[in-house]
């Protein structure tokens, strides 16, 4: 192919596209026969919060109340979940704990939220979320150790308390969310309702839909073989096989023109996975085939290349 056909488009440091030609125009027919998600009613993905220190943030419950504390306190038992250093254990104040998902922990269809975040903000308002001024006793005392740690992160730049989380507009939710893993071999979507607490970490992106139907049209495209191999032009690569869909690239990806009949068709799917129904690789590829409005036959130049 002509040099001048490597580049995904003219902008500058556009990528090469290193494909052969039948891949290429196959890539550049689905590109036409939607919206990028960024230009979307989805709008650009965002990365998960960032907490620079997982081993003072992230934890797993131990149990419904510490035996010490006083019958009105709410505090949950708990230990860190891992890392670098040894294990520790105590309790935190449930109203200051989220559930949290991890790329390495997303599922399809479903987070299963195996782990919390000690969440130190307030109440999310018209201009975001605020870390609390003082912090509860004992979500204190469970963050005093890594406090000379937390002041040095490099997001805290010297501004706002020792305790807060960086880049939280991910885990608003007011609305409904899809989430995905930043690494895998094909990606892995999971919709979170309006009302889910959920935060997701910066090894994930969210994206913001405009109803529980967008979100789950969308989550079953991004699950399906057709996604996957159109991702995986652009995907950049990683060890052993793995892919990084990363903020920049899910953000191109085509959106069905006619979206209504898309989520129509692909809804459903996600709706069966939530529920916990298996939903197979030959289920998704002929929805998001019928969602784009285009024939096996046509797309196979591109999903044989992504199977080799």
């Amino acid at each position: 192919m002509s040099a001048a056909a490597l580049p995904l488009d003219d902008s500058p440091g556009s990528p090469w596209l290193v494909i052969p030609p039948p891949v290429r125009a196959v890539f550049d027919i689905l590109l036409e026969a939607g919206t990028p998600l960024a230009a979307s009613a989805f709008g650009a993905p965002r990365l998960g919060v960032k907490c620079g220190c997982n081993d003072a943030f992230i934890v797993q419950p131990q149990g419904e109340r510490h035996g010490d504390a006083a019958p009105s306190e709410d505090v949950v038992r708990v230990r860190t979940a891992g890392g670098a250093h040894a294990a520790r254990a105590g309790v935190v104040e449930r109203a200051i704990l989220r559930p949290l998902v991890r790329g390495e922990t997303l599922e399809r269809w479903r987070s299963p939220a195996p782990e919390w975040i000690v969440w130190p903000h307030g109440p999310r308002d018209a201009s975001g979320d605020h870390p609390l001024t003082t912090l509860p006793a004992h979500a204190a005392a469970w963050l005093a150790p890594w406090r000379h740690r937390l002041a040095a992160r490099s997001d805290a730049r010297g501004r706002g308390p020792w305790w807060q989380l960086f880049r939280t507009e991910s885990a608003d939710p007011t609305g409904p969310r899809v989430v995905w893993s930043d690494i895998g071999r094909t990606p892995r979507a999971a919709v979170l309702p309006a009302g889910d607490a959920t935060v997701a970490l910066n090894t994930c992106y969210v994206v913001r839909a405009p109803s529980l139907a967008d979100a789950c049209g969308l989550a079953a495209l991004l699950n399906s073989p057709v996604a996957a191999a159109w991702l995986n032009v652009l995907a950049e690569p990683a060890h052993g096989g793995y892919r990084r869909y990363l903020g920049w690239t899910v953000s191109l990806l085509p959106v069905p023109a006619d979206w209504a009949r898309a989520r129509e068709i692909l809804a459903p799917l996600a709706e069966r996975g939530a529920a916990g129904d298996r939903v197979s690789a030959a289920a998704l590829r002929p929805a998001a085939l019928a969602a784009y409005a285009v024939s096996r036959a046509v797309v196979e130049p591109l999903l044989a290349w992504a199977a080799a």
